[in-house]
């Protein structure tokens, strides 16, 4: 049986393919053909089916309609906007990773779409400037600004609630915040696309909760300096008082989650242990390993007794949570982004766009929607949304 075959333009294969960063061999047994067949699709001396251009599509990120284009598009490298934070060339990076920040960067762009419709002005991210004011200073301004309190912070019941609370303040103002799977944290734990309206944080969902947290923060003091950074290497190694951008936000990270006062007035000298240790990793939520820096950057431990505990906690994996499975629905909700389908949903209930283009919008099929804005709203599973 003869298969219709689609008259694409080769050389928009051949662009598509490097700018998603794939090798030959890979992107060929994701259709799958031989690699044979795909460097003839490349030259021209062959076409694919139309079934076989829609795998493509979806596997490129690109429409099946971006193929039949006569000529290759003047497009940016995705990821040429971004500085890694050891300075060095980001070669090779994972294609699930162009992909998560190529659809964060349209979500970003369906935000500003979302918000005109209901006539709603997007909140404007505050600049500090790195090289004035204390990180104490900073770091106080900055939880004000977010709302937080030493209380509130305490009330969180575990790491992971922790997490949601954290990206929550964040969303409040406005900062689209994205978790990306499939992509190994050595690769990347995260990113910040420090733009003044609608930044975007990226967070890898494979990292622990508390791991996650660090970088959610860390990507705010990024965002709050208007530095787009991706992280490529272990923000461990990025401690110290040097003057460097990423020791500068390490530092106010730690503070803004564990500020100075609160943990001068928590921390037991006398109980020095991993037990105390961990008691305050709990009450803060981050890892033993945060902790034990700010009681050692204070000077409320020696460097001795900094040693002798540090071995027992590690910096990112001191608590579950880290993966790419889960509920669909909180996967669905963390992946495109709270902000996201809230302002989907807002448009859809203004009768700004209609059921079906909810569902494309949301990604997510008509019938399971209603349960979906039930989630993303924390409403009544049993109400009538849409």
């Amino acid at each position: 049986m003869q298969y219709p075959k689609a008259h694409i333009n080769p050389k928009l294969l051949t662009f598509s393919r490097e700018r998603m960063g794939y090798d030959i061999p890979i992107i060929a047994g994701k259709v799958p053909v031989k690699e044979e067949r795909w460097v003839q699709w490349e030259k021209g001396e062959a076409k694919p089916t139309t079934n076989q251009l829609m795998t493509i599509a979806e596997q490129l990120d690109r429409t099946p309609g971006f193929f039949y284009l006569n000529d290759v598009p003047e497009e940016n490298e995705t990821l040429s906007e971004f500085r890694t934070i050891n300075n060095m060339p980001l070669d090779g990076a994972p294609p699930k990773l162009i992909a998560a920040i190529r659809e964060a960067k349209r979500n970003r762009e369906q935000l500003f779409s979302f918000y005109e419709s209901i006539k709603r002005t997007p909140q404007t991210i505050p600049k500090l400037n790195v090289f004035s004011g204390t990180v104490q200073d900073q770091a106080r301004q900055i939880r004000e600004w977010l709302g937080v309190t030493f209380e509130v912070q305490s009330s969180w019941t575990s790491s992971s609630n922790a997490l949601t609370e954290w990206k929550n303040l964040l969303e409040e103002k406005d900062i689209y915040i994205t978790q990306f799977p499939y992509v190994e944290v050595n690769a990347c734990r995260g990113f910040a696309i420090a733009e003044e309206q609608f930044p975007v944080i990226g967070i890898n969902s494979k990292d622990s909760y508390n791991a996650r947290i660090f970088t959610l923060i860390h990507e705010l003091a990024h965002v709050l300096y208007r530095d787009s950074v991706l992280i490529n290497d272990s923000l461990s190694d990025y401690f110290g008082n040097n003057q460097t951008l990423e020791q500068k936000c390490n530092r106010l990270t730690a503070e803004i989650l564990v500020p100075d006062q609160n943990i001068r007035e928590g921390f037991n000298r006398d109980r020095l242990s991993v037990r105390e240790v961990n008691r305050l990793s709990n009450k803060f939520r981050v890892s033993g390993y945060v902790i034990l820096i700010r009681l050692m950057t204070l000077d409320y431990i020696t460097q001795e007794e900094y040693d002798s505990l540090i071995p027992d906690f590690s910096f990112y994996n001191n608590s579950s949570g880290g993966g790419d499975g889960g509920n669909a629905y909180y996967n669905k909700i963390v992946r495109k982004g709270k902000l996201y389908l809230k302002a989907a949903f807002q448009n859809y209930f203004n009768d700004q766009i209609n059921v079906a283009e909810l569902a494309n919008l949301t990604g997510w099929k008509v019938p399971n929607l209603n349960e979906l804005a039930a989630k993303t709203f924390d409403w009544p599973e049993e109400g009538s949304y849409v």
